[in-house]
């Protein structure tokens, strides 16, 4: 027992951490916004890299928040049925829906995404534009943020099996 607290104490902290750091790349994404209005409404002189590191920038943010997000329940859940249950069956379709949909869905994005990243990097991908960003460290970014939500999965998955089979939460 003691083992797996530390190991959902070590994956809920880790879902943390990230969340903490990447709030700060969200302050460089609205300073970034602030500094392409300025200089596109005010200058008359847009840039051309600032829309593609925007853009970049915010799905690093939606990729590396999936975990975090996870840990605090706020993905999105249709719950119509849960409110009408007990807490013992709310856990249980809870277990079997992260075995029959979560699991699968998360194991091959995160399958997917890691062949998709690799290939980026075996090409040395850039963007098409004037700008000709490099293009793989960002799609690094999607196994990643399949990775963590992976491991946030499965600590939620054992706490919820300790609640079933103890009856007491981690």
């Amino acid at each position: 027992m003691h083992t797996l607290k530390t190991i959902v104490n070590f994956i809920d902290g880790l879902s943390e951490r990230v969340g903490s750091v990447v709030s700060w790349i969200l302050l460089c994404l609205v300073a970034l916004s602030c500094f392409e209005v300025f200089t596109r409404r005010v200058l008359g002189s847009p840039t051309i890299w600032t829309h593609e590191i925007l853009s970049y920038i915010f799905c690093a943010t939606i990729m590396l928040l999936m975990g975090y997000t996870q840990l605090y329940k706020g993905h999105a859940n249709i719950d119509v049925f849960l409110g009408s249950m007990s807490k013992r069956k709310q856990v249980i379709l809870e277990v079997v829906t992260f075995v029959i949909f979560a699991f699968p869905f998360v194991l091959v994005m995160l399958w997917d995404g890691i062949i998709f990243a690799a290939t980026s990097w075996m090409m040395q991908e850039r963007t098409p534009s004037a700008f000709n960003a490099i293009v793989y460290p960002a799609k690094t970014l999607i196994p990643v943020g399949f990775a963590l939500l992976f491991l946030q999965l499965v600590a939620d998955f054992i706490k919820k099996i300790v609640y079933l089979v103890k009856g007491e939460e981690l």
